[in-house]
């Protein structure tokens, strides 16, 4: 079998309409990716395509009527005779997440066979990316390739940025899940239909604001300018790349092996937590949770996909963030593969005098998605563990405690290869403890993925895919 070419391929909703408006409500995007029996989807190639526009409750760009304008100086007068031309006190921002960007339009993303097997199923999918950013792409990545051009934009919060939220975003999002980064597919394997259903999110969830980021960092400000703001989403389609062969592509009898990414979500209260869930997989890889305080979901004056530090209450609504002490990973009640608890107080004095981050945690859960030393490119640091630099493509979260949050736990299985992870069938559970600082005076939100590998194999009745 050889190839014969690749054609470039273009799919639009079977739902088509010209906009999906969040102020209307949820939407579901559904696309089906059609060929035969010698073809194959290069499911790497995948991308949506469309243009967004984030608008305020009436209708408009946030800055709409170019109020800041340019040469703002931060005393004085402005072009045009404005005086002052930068009020500390009152300028807001209105901004979405830098690593997750664009992307957090979607909620969640479902790939299903012609005859709706469910390949892979991805709940709250812009949590899944703000911890796979951090872990895979650079400050750099972050600025380019993953940047405005390909989805990601955020104006953040001085104002000369706020101008970034004041156009049409046109996007080409790359979208993310385990099956597609998996090899090219046989449509065979999916009884030559491949269905994808983008379910677009809520607009308190993408979008938030506040106070202004000026000298008076927090301080004062008009009423939030995000309530009520929402997003449009137009001229929607999906392209990617077809293979064709000089023959059928069968599928072996080894099967199809691709990689599948589940989610789970769970609320975390007291020091000393424990939390049981059963990932149903055969082959689980990793195992990775973020975390954030339950009062930012869904709200718009907060960031919603923050991944940081744990917090109690605190002096501000966003709380006081606390370290986590010691964590254990078991497989039915039985430590594994650590049979030791991984203890976060052990720490590296600096020549400073301070201590550095918690290394074990940091260590484990870096080591999810590659083996530590496969590891060329990341944003988690010290600097965006902490109150550091915030090298995070420019973003900080004004009143989140932690800068820059990309924190998590996790643990990895499989370290040679993705084949040799562990079986989570036939009921065993996975188990999570986490003993940290928390007095259950403010409730968090711990939201983990689970990536493991699946079959799809033949069988008399076509092909069936095995967890």
């Amino acid at each position: 079998m050889s190839l014969v070419q690749t054609i470039n391929s273009e799919a639009t909703p079977l739902n088509g309409q010209s906009q999906y408006s969040s102020k209307n409500g949820s939407f579901n995007i559904i696309f089906e990716l059609t060929g035969g029996a010698n073809q194959m989807i290069d499911l790497r190639s995948l991308r949506l395509l469309g243009n967004i526009d984030y608008l305020k409750s009436n209708g408009q760009h946030f800055n709409n009527f170019n109020q800041y304008g340019n040469n703002i100086p931060v005393t004085g007068t402005a072009s045009g005779g404005v005086d002052p031309a930068y009020v500390t006190a009152s300028n807001p921002f209105y901004d979405i997440d830098a690593r997750v960007g664009a992307s957090a339009t979607i909620q969640s993303v479902i790939l299903e066979d012609a005859t709706n097997n469910v390949l892979e199923a991805i709940y709250s999918y812009p949590h899944l990316l703000s911890k796979v950013g951090p872990i895979t792409t650079s400050k750099q990545d972050n600025l380019t390739w993953t940047g405005p051009i390909y989805g990601i934009k955020a104006g953040g919060k001085q104002l000369q940025n706020q101008t970034a939220l004041n156009s049409t975003n046109e996007v080409s999002m790359k979208l993310y899940s385990g099956l597609l980064q998996s090899m090219p597919m046989p449509m065979s394997a999916v009884r030559g239909v491949l269905r994808l259903t983008i379910t677009l999110n809520a607009p308190a969830s993408v979008l938030f604001g506040g106070a202004n980021s000026g000298a008076n960092q927090g301080v004062g400000g008009t009423a939030n300018p995000a309530s009520g703001s929402y997003f449009n989403m137009n001229d929607v389609k999906l392209v990617y790349r077809t293979i064709v062969m000089d023959q059928d592509a069968p599928i072996m009898k080894s099967g199809y092996g691709f990689k599948s990414f589940s989610s789970l979500q769970s609320t975390i209260n007291n020091s000393n937590n424990q939390n049981i869930y059963n990932p149903n997989a055969s082959n689980a890889i990793c195992v990775m949770t973020s975390f954030i305080r339950s009062t930012a979901l869904n709200s718009y004056n907060a960031n919603s996909y923050q991944s940081n530090k744990l917090v109690k209450q605190g002096a501000t609504p966003a709380g006081e963030p606390v370290d986590i002490q010691s964590t254990n990973f078991l497989k039915n009640n039985v430590r594994f593969p650590n049979s030791f608890p991984i203890d976060e107080r052990v720490y590296n004095q600096n020549n400073n005098g301070f201590k550095s981050y918690d290394a074990q945690r940091s260590f484990y859960y870096m080591s999810c998605l590659k083996p530590l030393d496969e590891v060329d490119k990341t944003l988690i640091q010290p600097s965006t563990e902490g109150n550091g630099s915030n090298q995070c493509g420019g973003f900080k979260e004004v009143n989140e405690p932690d800068g820059v949050p990309v924190y998590g736990v996790g643990i990895r299985y499989a370290n040679v290869s993705l084949e040799d992870g562990t079986s989570f069938m036939g009921g065993m559970n996975f188990l999570q403890r986490i003993e940290s600082g928390l007095n259950g005076t403010l409730p968090n939100e711990m939201f983990s993925t689970v990536l493991s590998t699946k079959k799809i194999v033949a069988t008399p009745s076509g092909p069936l895919v095995i967890a």
